[in-house]
Parts: structure tokens; sequence; C-alpha cells
């Protein structure tokens, strides 16, 4: 190992917070192969790699092979290490999720955060249009990442609401990419009058997604963060929606 990536799940764990109590800090990170296992004829001794490690702090780690890839040329590795959480997170809400397409319109809050910044990034790549919020201080950074000045809201209030409702013509979105709570929540859900997706990345304001479809007609309610008993892929825990409070 030559570089760790440090995120929130590694602040939670440090200070006792995290659902898991057996969870150890470390997921990714960068570095050069030692040693290849059998069936691996892609890798070699000395190449470049980076991706997810369980755990990642150490100067020796084992990793899988599919959870790796060679690090890109003119990268350092802690550019590297710095990669695949939150993009294989903002990948894995976005496509897989919230199935994004071209000519659709997504919501990112936080998006001047780490994983915001990374969908923002690949909303883009899809073809999509891009609202984000952020604080006014960091709003600079969503209008380098191509985010258009008419809709860029503030994460502080709720304000972006009528603002990206203006901005949409009243149409809204057609995916919320959510790390918000209380009534940000609410104020996005608001922004699904045609119906759409809402994929929740908090785990402080977790809703009963059988309760958003009735209140809000259309929606589909999901989360990113999944608990250890979940074995359905609903989000959380049951395929009714209920949650194991872990």
């Amino acid at each position: 190992m030559r570089a760790a990536g440090v995120n929130f799940r590694d602040v939670l764990i440090a200070l006792g917070m995290y659902p898991d109590p057996s969870a150890v800090m470390g997921s990714e990170g960068a570095g050069v192969v030692l040693e290849v296992g059998p069936g691996v004829d892609d890798l070699s001794p000395g190449d470049r790699v980076f991706g997810l490690f369980e755990p990642g702090f150490g100067p020796q780690v084992v990793a899988q092979r599919q959870r790796i890839a060679r690090v890109p040329s003119g990268w350092s590795f802690v550019e590297a290490a710095s990669v695949p959480v939150v993009f294989l997170t903002a990948y894995y809400a976005l496509h897989d999720l919230a199935g994004l397409r071209s000519g659709e319109s997504v919501l990112v809050h936080s998006g001047a955060g780490g994983v915001g910044m990374a969908a923002i990034q690949l909303a883009n790549h899809f073809g999509a249009t891009v609202y984000a919020t952020a604080s006014p201080g960091k709003w600079g950074t969503l209008r380098g990442l191509g985010v258009a000045p008419e809709r860029i809201g503030s994460s502080r209030s709720t304000e972006f609401e009528q603002v990206f409702a203006s901005a949409s013509g009243g149409a809204g979105v057609d995916v919320v990419l959510d790390a918000l709570a209380g009534e940000f929540v609410d104020a996005s859900l608001r922004l699904l009058p045609r119906g759409g997706r809402f994929v929740e990345m908090g785990k402080t304001d977790v809703r009963d997604p059988e309760l958003v479809a009735r209140q809000h007609p259309g929606v589909t309610y999901q989360g990113v963060v999944r608990c250890g008993r979940c074995r359905c892929g609903c989000g959380t825990c049951g395929r009714r929606g209920r949650r194991c409070g872990t």
C-alpha cells in the first residue's frame, strides 16, 4: 500500500457511531502488486493498482481481483486512493438504483462533497441535466463541474425548491440523490411532481418507501446503504421497507 483513502465511514467507526461494531477502518487505496494468486494473469508484481481493500490501512493488504484496477497513467497514488469509494457509490446510486438516462434530470445534494462531485461528473457523462446544492461558499466548485448557475442552490435552506422549480419550468427533476434530512427531504420529494426516483445516501432520516409512495405518487424511494441483514436489495430491511434499527 502506498496511499489509503479516508472517508466518512472511517470517521463514524473512529467515533464509535458506525452500526456494525465489527467494522474496521480502511476500505480503499492504491499501491503496488507484490504477488498474484492462481488464475490472475492480467496483473504482475510491480503493477500500480487502486481499488477496494478490506482492511485498507496497513503496509500490505490482500485484494480481490475484481475490486482493483490499474492506476491510470499520470495519476499519483494519493489521487488514485481518493477515487474508488466516492465514484463507486455515485455510480451504484445513479446507474444501478436510479437508472439515470441521457435526457433526464437529476438533483445532487451536497454536490461539492466527495460523492457529490463524483455524481455530477457521472451524471454529465450519462447525458443528464444536473441540479446541485452546496453551501454558497462552494458554488464555484459546482460551476467548475459544469453546473449552470440557474441550477445551483443552497444546501443550507429549502429555498432550492423554489429555485429549481422555477429553473425547470415547474417540471422538477427525474432523480434526487439525497444526503440531507428533515424538511430538506420533504422539499426534495416535492421536486418530483411527475414521479421519479429518490435515492437516499443519508442515515439520519431514512423514510418508509411505502409511505413515500403514498404521499408522492409515482416516486420510488431507495437507500444506498444497507445493513448486513438486508438480502432483498430493497435498501432497508425486509421486502416491505421495514427497518431493523441497525
